[in-house]
């Protein structure tokens, strides 16, 4: 069941378009080597503008009532540009060059544009309040093939909410303070989470991206992972911690998502591993299994809602960002068939990422952000770098990924 009310982690992403953080658009890439009609496009806007991403951030009338999902159809217009591109990438990153707002509007974009060597790209961002990566693909695969279910929301009544957002803050915190008195457990994850200054990662100026997206055999990569006892995400996060040691940091915090099913927009958890770019896929992925169950989130048994009662000021020192790590790596998993195709035409390459909008020099605890999705028997591998200092050319952060790639056997074509 879809929520009606913005949950603790849609917040966070909402606060980064108020100047709390790197502003985050999610991002998907959709290529084909034949021309896709205006008309074509038409359609897929409109039927996005009424689907999952139709709404906006609305704001309650009783105090300590959550933010609530309102149905909104506004939109930034379908641009179908005329100069072929011969530079995908950088095109795709220029795509997001606006601002994009969840609450005011409007929270997505659709682009297209010929491609020099024939064929068609398709960019759909959305700022991540909206949408996970999963929800994002989701809805564009409903506007694909025109099966748009009718979007009704239903947030309730705003003193039901609000009443029972308090009750369940008082009674959980109460239970917590009692706890500390009697749990040494508790009082030190309360006393790690306060003194905590962001893990000790030191914050960087966001102020542009470098962007490589590649594409690996999925055979290959599977194979490579089971011939060190690994899986292929363990891969993917050794591949990306190597990556990071080619480029001067051998060791590295690495945030991986994982899915929880809530039903909000961001249905997201969030585990922090420990990495190093010389460990072994097998020793990754039982450090991400012990991450896993531990995952971020609120200490010693306080209830996390807590924020959503405070200032946004005060919510943001509290909840800077979802994990505590300086590298993300997302595995967004298989691309659903109903992508892979826009009526007669099918896809040559999908890429899925997120991406920073107007960062304006914004503070980011995060260097790296990489994605990883297979479709028609290829990984498709996106690195986006915030941080010039670790990376400060495609041709840079492309050498280091192919070096790691060739550690573990593995070639990559890129974009």
């Amino acid at each position: 069941m879809k929520s009606t009310r913005l949950s603790v982690i849609d917040e966070i992403f909402l606060r980064t378009h108020r100047g709390y953080g790197i502003p985050i658009a999610l991002q998907g890439i959709w290529r084909t080597t034949e021309t896709v009609s205006r008309e074509e496009l038409d359609r897929i806007h409109d039927e996005l503008a009424v689907g999952q991403l139709g709404r906006r951030v609305g704001k309650p009338r009783i105090p300590g009532a959550r933010l609530r999902w309102d149905i909104s159809s506004e939109s930034l217009p379908l641009e179908y540009g005329t100069d072929a591109v011969d530079d995908i990438i950088g095109w795709a990153d220029a795509q997001a060059d606006v601002r994009l707002d969840p609450q005011y509007g409007p929270g997505w974009r659709l682009t297209a544009a010929p491609v020099a060597h024939g064929g068609t790209v398709l960019s759909l961002v959305c700022s991540h309040a909206l949408a996970d990566a999963r929800e994002l693909i989701d809805a564009a695969a409903q506007a694909f093939s025109g099966s748009v279910p009718v979007h009704v929301l239903h947030p309730g009544s705003d003193v039901k909410d609000a009443l029972a957002m308090i009750v369940t803050v008082l009674l959980r915190s109460i239970a917590a303070t009692a706890r500390l008195w009697v749990s040494k457990k508790a009082r030190a994850e309360l006393r790690a989470f306060t003194t905590a200054d962001s893990g000790g990662i030191a914050p960087h100026h966001a102020n542009r991206m470098t962007s490589v997206i590649v594409d690996v055999d999925a055979a290959e990569w599977d194979s490579a992972a089971r011939r060190v006892g690994g899986s292929a995400n363990s891969l993917f996060v050794s591949v990306v911690a190597a990556t990071m040691s080619e480029l001067g940091s051998p060791a590295v915090t690495v945030d991986i998502p994982f899915r929880t099913g809530s039903g909000d927009a961001n249905a997201i958890g969030m585990a922090t591993v420990a990495v190093r770019g010389d460990d072994s896929p097998a020793a990754i992925r039982a450090a991400c299994k012990e991450a896993f169950g531990k995952p971020v989130g609120a200490p010693a048994g306080y209830p996390p809602e807590i924020v959503q009662l405070l200032p946004h000021r005060v919510a943001a020192k509290l909840t800077s960002t979802p994990g505590r790590g300086e590298v993300l790596c997302s595995n967004i998993g298989d691309i659903p068939d109903g992508i892979t195709a826009l009526g007669s035409h099918r896809s040559c390459g999908l890429a899925t990422r997120a991406i920073h909008p107007n960062p304006s020099g914004a503070l980011s605890t995060i260097r790296m952000s990489t994605y990883l999705s297979r479709l028609d028997g290829n990984y498709t591998l996106s690195l986006v770098c915030t941080d010039d200092a670790l990376a400060g050319s495609p041709a840079e952060l492309t050498a280091a990924l192919q070096r790691a790639l060739a550690t573990r056997n593995l070639a990559a074509k890129p974009w």
